[in-house]
């Protein structure tokens, strides 16, 4: 009996102590995620969760900022913040999703959705969003459609980055560098106005604009625009494309550039590169830095188009900037980037980490951002607190939202933009190859 006592004794002590190793390996089995369970471990003390995003150490920082608001709000969590740089991040994360080691809750781009919930590493928000009362309403449908995954909500937009089209003002004020006094951008410019308004804007070193006699387009000094639509596939043409009634990839991820509504579009940049000069070609962007969305920075080009972070870069350039909806040729359209916050579908701490992810993603987290004055807010309940430290100019990034496109990344278009699409359409876009021999090789690889 003694021996059976004892038996049972050392049996009791080896559950006791497995029990005590999975109470502290915290969430997705890393032990230094907490050492608590959900509504476990010592009384009064918090629930320790991970949180994980890529950034600087700038980023860092104002993310640091956040969740200490959220702590202070929250006592009963404790956040633990995780950094990497881009790269890193998502090699980390896949490495984390083949060893079930994930982040309670960690940051997600709107490219890589599909791409990881195919790695089966997003709990499915839909049933928790519904139970807790989460007002979507106040986020628009593009940013919410971008971060779903066979029509389910996997994660939550919080920030909201979009492509507007930009000018400089300074130019349009001097007559050196506007002699035919042309009129900036309206607020929702045509391909045709803007057009115009490069053509006058184009000058020789004579200072004879392209829209005169005897204009040398072989000794061109400055530019009326700057776009790359070979190069920037996924936040300028593809929206280009969408507000002609075309697309860049089919549903079935195949390349969409063959139809008439397409081609439409890609030979009106040729044209406005290869016969009407009024447009940097691929090589003449190099001399100017090598990127269209900074072109205004160089005095050389008086509009491109760019995202909402490059109001930062004009600024430490000195550059008098002015913001228009980027050109269309029937509908306005644009491509809105949010970032976005995920749960671990393998989290021990499913409620702390949703009270984490509703707060970056709902009013008091996205005012928060919002005075921070560095993102965009995706959450509309955050407009007023945004526009009152960016300044009522700004808000064109806030109602840009609403045109933004509706085309989530699948592998293949992944593939596309940012592999070997650059590859086969970056010249010929620039009417320096032959575009059907290129559409053609380049479908051959979307097979």
């Amino acid at each position: 009996m003694r021996t059976k006592g004892k038996r049972l004794f050392n049996v009791w002590a080896l559950v006791l102590a497995a029990m005590m190793v999975i109470s502290g390996c915290g969430s997705g089995g890393s032990s230094e995620s907490g050492s608590s369970a959900e509504g476990g471990g010592t009384p009064g003390e918090p629930v320790t969760i991970t949180y994980s995003q890529w950034g600087t150490a700038e980023e860092l920082h104002r993310t640091q900022e956040l969740l200490d608001q959220f702590m202070k709000a929250n006592p009963d969590v404790k956040v633990k913040l995780e950094g990497k740089d881009w790269g890193s991040y998502w090699d980390g994360l896949t490495a984390n999703a083949a060893g079930g080691t994930l982040p309670d809750v960690f940051k997600t781009s709107y490219a890589y959705v599909e791409k990881y919930a195919e790695l089966g590493i997003f709990k499915e928000l839909d049933g928790l969003l519904a139970e807790n009362g989460f007002d979507l309403n106040n986020v628009d449908k593009s940013l919410l459609g971008l971060h779903q995954y066979q029509g389910k909500q996997v994660s939550l937009p919080i920030d909201a980055n979009v492509i507007v089209w930009y000018y400089n003002k300074d130019m349009f004020e001097d007559p050196a560098t506007n002699p035919q006094q042309a009129a900036v951008p309206s607020l929702e410019p045509t391909w045709d106005e803007i057009a115009d308004i490069a053509t006058k804007m184009t000058l020789d070193k004579n200072g004879k604009t392209a829209a005169e006699s005897g204009f040398d387009a072989n000794n061109i000094v400055q530019w009326g625009m700057s776009v790359s639509p070979g190069s920037t596939m996924d936040w300028f043409l593809e929206p280009e494309l969408w507000s002609n009634g075309a697309k860049l990839v089919n549903d079935d991820g195949s390349l969409a550039l063959d139809t008439p509504e397409a081609k439409e579009v890609l030979n009106y940049f040729i044209d406005l590169t290869k016969n009407k000069k009024i447009n940097t070609t691929p090589a003449q962007i190099e001399g100017l830095g090598g990127q269209v969305n900074l072109a205004i920075t160089t005095a050389k080009v008086a509009m491109n188009p760019g995202g909402s972070w490059n109001t930062t870069n004009y600024q430490e350039a000195g550059v008098n900037y002015g913001i228009s909806y980027l050109p269309k040729f029937k509908t306005n359209q644009t491509v809105v980037q949010p970032a976005g916050i995920a749960i671990s579908a393998n989290t021990a701490h499913e409620e702390a980490a949703y009270k984490l992810l509703a707060w970056l993603a709902g009013p008091d987290g996205q005012t928060e951002l919002a005075k921070q004055g560095y993102s965009i807010p995706a959450n509309k309940a955050a407009a007023d607190a945004y526009i009152a430290t960016v300044g009522e100019d700004n808000k064109i990034f806030l109602d840009a939202q609403q045109y933004g496109i509706v085309s989530p990344f699948t592998t293949k278009k992944t593939d596309l933009v940012w592999t070997y699409g650059e590859q086969s359409l970056k010249l010929p876009l620039a009417g320096e190859g032959d575009l059907d021999a290129a559409l053609q090789d380049l479908a051959s690889k979307m097979q």
